[in-house]
């Protein structure tokens, strides 16, 4: 097989990874936005953003959990994009009552999340039967969809508000669905029926999977607050109009692309585990920075160096958790990692990022959740030798 036969069926899956980022690039950064100039204050954001979070501890792994069980998880991607389309496009109508905005964010988020995660699963079995160890390249078409709209936000915003910018999104993920046949009907890379006589119980997880899960649960506690408190401290203390919001972004996310080329190699040379940590340090550091920057002009360098770093950690522990993950039960386990751990620690922080934001700015909540993600590393590398000894379905060094 030639290697254009080999990427061909790869195509699709680059081409709905760019559509579901480039939508996401269009809400993720200014949906605390639209909640601040509607009315919400940073306590209202934050129980806002626990509610969500607590819907995702449930709703997102029962359902992968039935995908894994039944091996249906294209139709499972395909309601969960079809919902995130239409929650997304409401987003403007229930302008008119922040309890039915609440509630509408809170259905976009719970949906959100869980698509990008059975995407990466089903990109990664892809990836499996065609033996070819590129994930990274496929993730930076990603970086590109989101650097794409993000970049044309502005123009978005100036014609049709915050409207123009969820209606944009809304019609990207609907239009990723005319290819949806195109990806892989399950995340198992064999027939259910034969994923049954691997050696391990398709529940079993090994020690190293809880220990990971500790220490990214430390770590989502930054990555949420930044999520949810960053845009608005980009604006409100270092000048930074809606328009420069979207061209930060873009930044960032394109800053990712030659990373994303590369970050397969890398963790081939060095490991994955380390290419993990230094990602979630480099991450820390980023946060750190950002609260002593005189104006919103000094981010954009810091935007190209971040891209490094979040590739590192993203792409790292993605590819550690569905190499340690028994085939019947890797996309419930990668979100898990991505969607339940993370959705805990919002849960449980984000009204107190909230109110910390409330009361005593960004400035503290970006530092105090720098300091917790510097934890987080710290207890990998204390347990680096379990998660060594962490059996892996590939031969890829953890």
């Amino acid at each position: 097989m030639t290697m254009k036969r080999k990427q061909a069926p790869l195509r699709p899956l680059s081409i709905v990874t760019f559509l579901n980022f480039a939508a996401r690039g269009l809400t993720s950064p200014f949906i605390s936005l639209y909640l601040i100039s509607v009315g919400f204050t940073g306590t209202q954001i934050g129980i806002v953003l626990s509610l969500s979070a607590a819907l995702r501890l449930f709703l997102p792994p029962l359902l992968n959990t039935i995908a894994d069980r039944t091996g249906l998880h294209r139709r499972f991607f395909y309601g969960l994009v079809a919902g995130n389309a239409t929650a997304t496009l409401s987003l403007s109508i229930t302008a008119f009552s922040q309890v039915l905005l609440g509630a509408n964010v809170i259905l976009r988020d719970s949906l959100d999340a869980p698509t990008a995660s059975l995407l990466t699963q089903l990109t990664i079995t892809r990836l499996d039967q065609l033996k070819q160890d590129i994930y990274g390249k496929i993730r930076a078409w990603g970086s590109v969809g989101w650097a794409v709209t993000t970049f044309g936000s502005g123009l978005i915003f100036a014609a049709g508000g915050y409207f123009g910018l969820f209606l944009v999104a809304a019609l990207l993920n609907y239009s990723s669905l005319i290819l949806w046949q195109k990806i892989p009907a399950s995340t198992l890379s064999e027939p259910l029926d034969k994923t049954k006589n691997d050696e391990r119980a398709p529940l079993q997880r090994p020690r190293g999977f809880y220990i990971l899960m500790v220490s990214w649960f430390m770590f989502f506690i930054g990555m949420s607050s930044i999520g949810g408190f960053v845009f608005p401290f980009f604006q409100q203390e270092l000048g930074a109009s809606n328009a420069m919001i979207g061209i930060l972004s873009g930044i960032g996310a394109i800053a990712e692309v030659p990373y994303m080329m590369v970050v397969d190699r890398m963790m081939r040379r060095l490991n994955i585990r380390w290419t993990m940590m230094i990602g979630m340090l480099g991450m820390a550091s980023i946060w750190t920075i950002y609260t002593f920057l005189p104006s919103a002009i000094w981010i954009v360098p810091l935007m190209f160096i971040r891209g490094a770093f979040y590739t590192f950690q993203y792409v790292a522990n993605t590819l550690i958790i569905s190499r340690i993950s028994h085939p019947a039960n890797a996309a419930t386990n990668l979100t898990i990692a991505q969607v339940t751990v993370p959705a805990l620690a919002q849960l449980l922080f984000a009204p107190i990022a909230g109110i910390i934001f409330d009361m005593y700015g960004a400035r503290v909540l970006l530092r105090l959740v720098s300091l917790v993600a510097v934890l987080a590393v710290l207890l990998l590398v204390a347990f680096r030798k379990t998660l060594a000894a962490t059996p892996t379905t590939s031969t890829a060094t953890l």
